[in-house]
Order: structure tokens, then sequence, then C-alpha cells
């Protein structure tokens, strides 16, 4: 993927020029090579399958699936993610602002997704989500990306809980690996996908069942 970034960089004032100057054949082999980098960067990356579960129960608590959307980077699907509540609601800030039991779980589909990619993206989610104020959670956000230092497998599931009597649980493959207090963090957090700048705009309709 990277090589197939590069090339584009490289090579997009060239191809405005043949654009211009109707050169089709010039034209013909510079889309030819990027298909062949993008195939090259496909066969690449190890690809999984994830099914996420219609309802989870978690320390007695019922979540059932609000709805489910893909990550998608370059053609490639990256992760599944799925947003469970008490209840169906299809209205992000009332999701962001409720002080109540939900959850996010998201299952790694592909290699190309490594554990520094993934603190850079969440880390990038957070200060869109805060409208770049994360003072306030500075020490819950480097508390949670602790918990993302281990090299990542094209399987591995995450399951981030929210409790209102605890904080936000990190779980990953069914071990837990910690608990990030205070509810303007869970804000922060659920607003990565949900926020109005998320993520990816069709994943955060999906998540809201819409």
């Amino acid at each position: 993927i990277f090589l197939f970034l590069s090339f584009v960089m490289n090579f997009s004032y060239t191809f405005s020029l043949m654009w211009r100057n109707n050169d089709e054949k010039q034209i013909a082999k510079i889309i030819s090579i990027l298909l062949l980098l993008i195939g090259s960067s496909l066969s690449l990356s190890t690809q999984a399958a994830v099914e996420l579960p219609k309802s989870i129960n978690y320390e007695g608590v019922e979540l059932n699936l609000n709805g489910q959307g893909t990550r998608t980077m370059f053609f490639v699907k990256i992760y599944e993610s799925g947003l469970y509540l008490n209840s169906a609601n299809s209205n992000a800030e009332e999701v962001i602002n409720q002080d109540s039991a939900m959850a996010i779980l998201l299952g790694v589909t592909s290699s190309m997704l490594t554990a520094d990619s993934m603190k850079k993206a969440i880390n990038e989610g957070f200060v869109k989500s805060t409208n770049d104020n994360t003072q306030p959670i500075a020490d819950q956000i480097s508390q949670f990306m602790a918990t993302l230092n281990d090299a990542l497998a094209a399987d591995d599931l995450f399951e981030f809980i929210y409790l209102p009597e605890s904080g936000l649980d990190v779980i990953r493959n069914s071990k837990h690996l910690d608990t990030i207090a205070e509810f303007n963090f869970k804000k922060a957090f659920f607003g990565i996908w949900l926020a109005d700048n998320p993520v990816q705009k069709s994943l955060k309709k999906a998540m809201l069942g819409n």
C-alpha cells in the first residue's frame, strides 16, 4: 500500500499532463500499473473474516447490536466495528452523552492494521472528537494507549465496554487489559466513531443503524 501511495505522489503531476494532452496510450499504461500495485498491496496483507455477535452480556448487563460497519482504507477492509446499546438509538449525540452501559466491539480484519497505526488513528480520533481539546483527559488517553502496545493480528477482537459505575473496560481476545475511568473520556472515545467529525462517515452511519 505504501508503494501505491508513493507512486501516486510521484506521478500525479505527469498523469495530469498526459490527461490534458489526451495521451491515451500512456494513461492506459499508468492505470494498468496502478491496478497492479493495488493488487500487490492487497496480496501482502492477511485478511480475516469477522462476525460480531448480535448481543453481549457483560457483568450482568445485556447489550444489543445497534449497528455494524466496516472501516476501509484504499479498498482494504481494516476492521469491523459494532455499537452495542441497551436499546436502539440512531442519535449520535444522545449516545455520546448518555451515562449508561454501552460498548464498541472492534474486530481486526487486515494485517495492515498495526499497533502503531491503530494508536495513531485513535489518537487523531480523540483530537477530532474533542475539537482539539484533549488536555482534560490526557491522563486517561495515555492510560488507554498503553493497552495497544502489543502487535495486532488479523483476527483480534477488542471489546470496549463502558459501565457507568467503573468506566471503560478494555478487553482484547477475552483478556481484560485495563479500566479507564472518567465520563468525559467515555464521551470522547465513543465520539471517535460517532461525533460530527468521525473516523469514517459511512461507518458512523452504519453503527447508528442507518
